[in-house]
């Protein structure tokens, strides 16, 4: 299947290399927005860029949007960007990446839902009466966060990504016969307001 592929890319996926690719830095978002503000031939100041990159912390795809509409927003309308401005034209998108649902949010909201302490859900124990929160937990970590299965593994007490791998996969597979398990991973979605 990898025919086409150059010979030292198939040795590479062949060896089944697993990487840990983290968000860029701040300094590496502001240089993206300038070079993607260059490519569209508009004039970034640094403090909007740095108000972006400081303000869009999820992915380069979002942080572009943000270009891309503020771009818009200021061409449509002639206005000149500054700081203000932007603050202005971004503020619902901003206020929106704000309010995203992180790890501790779904582990506190889980170990609430049942009735454990959020110690407990981080925790190495393996009792059964937490590795099942724990699962679900890991499960909604991974549907409703932009977490990596490593990031997430660190997070429930440095467990392995194939832990959270087969956890994410366990829930799914009793999803698909367990109403009350539906129903429950629809209630922690609601109060997570993912």
């Amino acid at each position: 299947e990898l025919a086409e592929v150059e010979d030292r890319l198939r040795s590479r996926f062949e060896w089944g290399l697993i990487a840990d690719i983290q968000p860029p830095d701040l300094e590496t978002k502001v240089a993206i927005l300038q070079k993607k503000a260059e490519q569209e031939k508009v004039t970034l100041p640094t403090d909007v860029a740095l108000y972006i990159a400081s303000n869009i912390r999820s992915n380069v795809r979002e942080l572009e949007g943000a270009l891309i509409r503020l771009v818009a927003h200021s061409s449509l309308i002639g206005a000149e960007i500054t700081l203000p401005y932007t603050q202005q034209v971004l503020k619902n998108f901003i206020d929106s990446q704000a309010r995203k649902v992180t790890i501790e949010s779904i582990q506190k909201v889980v170990a609430e839902q049942f009735g454990l302490r959020l110690v407990e859900i981080k925790a190495k124990n393996n009792s059964r009466a937490i590795v099942y929160p724990r699962q679900i937990a890991m499960y909604l970590a991974k549907h409703l966060t932009e977490a990596s299965l490593p990031e997430i593994g660190r997070q429930f007490g440095g467990k392995h990504h194939t832990t959270v791998l087969h956890s994410v996969e366990k829930i799914e597979q009793v999803r698909k016969t367990d109403k009350d398990l539906n129903r429950l991973l629809n209630k922690l979605t609601e109060q997570l307001g993912g």
